[in-house]
């Protein structure tokens, strides 16, 4: 609520000072060793795959995410949290540990969406104690059992479920917080699925099961209420917490999108996207990260440009739009701006 006020505010003052986003999205590679069958970024993947790019250009990106307010000291607002995530799977770049641990260092509240089948890397080459300051380590897991995960994830190599379980369960022997994170589908949402996938998190010592629907053309997987009150079961029967996100799906209010100011995503094709759920489109394209000073680039013509060029009543259903929601809200009632006075 306090970013979303936060945001409101700067929009009322804009013509005063700038703002530094609250989070930020960076994909370090859009290679990836499966093929889910629901993957959304496939064909951006695919069409963006650069192989120059080193985990030295993350470090030097990480360190001028870390030194924004010294470049623009007229400016509002705070950059807390990196969220290393895909484009394709962030452990297959070399060295993206070495990321990882910049971040920490940088005081970022850091978090690592991965399949987890590399994050032994993680483990033996950074300190556990500096492991342990992570945010979140969020596993794509989306089943308990290895024949429903082949079914869903399709790995490239055999014996990928047996590793990811091995490297979560050593990652939770150091008290990283880890996370189960399953894209409801039609493949695993029946009982046995379902407790399967509790009962596997019991085990490792997960601290909690997220579940979001997948969306495929357009079209949002239905988390029914059967099979809402069978998360729930199994969470209450073995102890594990849950979380159930279907904020995609929740009606509009708004026709701009506030989060191009709050959410900005540094991706491996070296551009700067407004919007996670359209990486790739030039539309949402706000320049390169890669050359010159990104920092340049932020609140640039082109990036308001990109900000009135979209209409949101056409654009389908997204990962932003609880947030933005929360902001019109904001804005709407101008009363709820008074958190910050808090």
């Amino acid at each position: 609520m306090y970013n979303h006020a936060s945001l409101a505010h700067w929009m009322e003052n804009k013509d005063i000072m700038d703002i530094i986003p609250t989070n930020a999205d960076i994909d370090l590679t859009n290679n990836c060793n499966q093929d889910c069958y629901y993957c959304i970024s496939a064909d951006f993947r695919e069409s963006y795959n650069r192989t120059d790019i080193t985990y030295k250009h993350f470090m030097k990106l990480i360190q001028q995410l870390a030194t924004w307010r010294k470049h623009t000291p007229n400016s509002y607002g705070t950059l807390h949290a990196i969220t290393f995530s895909g484009g394709g799977e962030p452990t297959l770049l070399k060295n993206y540990e070495r990321v990882i641990e910049s971040s920490i260092d940088s005081g970022f509240l850091t978090s690592l969406t991965t399949n987890g089948v590399l994050l032994n890397k993680l483990i033996d080459n950074v300190p556990s104690e500096k492991l342990v300051k992570m945010n979140w380590v969020g596993i794509d897991i989306d089943a308990g059992t290895e024949d429903v995960y082949e079914k869903i994830r399709k790995s490239k190599t055999v014996g990928m479920f047996d590793i990811v379980v091995k490297n979560a369960t050593a990652l939770v022997k150091l008290n990283v917080p880890v996370d189960f994170k399953v894209l409801a589908n039609e493949c695993n949402t029946n009982a046995e699925q379902i407790r399967d996938v509790f009962s596997l998190a019991k085990r490792i010592g997960i601290r909690l099961v997220y579940y979001r629907p997948t969306i495929l053309h357009n079209n949002i997987f239905d988390i029914n209420p059967e099979i809402t009150k069978l998360i729930k079961k199994y969470s209450n029967e073995f102890g594990v917490q849950y979380k159930l996100n279907i904020s995609k799906s929740i009606a509009r209010n708004y026709s701009r999108c506030y989060q191009m100011f709050q959410f900005p995503n540094f991706c491996a094709d070296g551009n700067i996207y407004t919007c996670c759920d359209n990486k790739g489109d030039p539309k949402f394209s706000i320049g390169s990260w890669l050359d010159g000073d990104f920092r340049d680039v932020w609140l640039s013509d082109r990036h308001w440009e990109v900000y009135n060029s979209i209409n949101t009543n056409l654009c389908p259903p997204c990962r932003p739009n609880k947030n933005n929601i929360e902001i019109q809200n904001c804005i709407n009632e101008r009363g709820k701006i008074g958190i910050l006075n808090t």
